[in-house]
């Protein structure tokens, strides 16, 4: 989950669409959970830690990223400006 929201952030930032490391993301709890593989419960707890953590907010289909460096570790990302720089 922490990759995905990364990679969106990533990509939305690309296209101008991410303001104040917010970026809407009009997606239930549901279909993100089916997306991932994982279920509604476990996706509803580990958004709740992410909250609890200051990491990100999941409000009104907006997220809200309070620390994009923990979500990058916690994620295993690597930024795509990181894979272009490395060819």
């Amino acid at each position: 989950m922490a990759y995905l929201i990364a990679e969106l952030r990533q990509r939305l930032g690309a296209m101008d669409l991410v303001a104040n490391e917010q970026f809407d993301f009009p997606i239930t709890q549901s279909k993100l959970a089916d997306a991932l593989g994982l279920s509604v419960v476990h996706v509803n707890r580990v958004l709740q830690a992410f909250r609890a953590q200051g990491i990100l907010d999941l409000k009104r289909h907006v997220v809200t990223l309070g620390d994009l460096e923990k979500i990058v570790q916690l994620g295993g990302f690597d930024s795509l400006d990181d894979n272009a720089s490395a060819k």
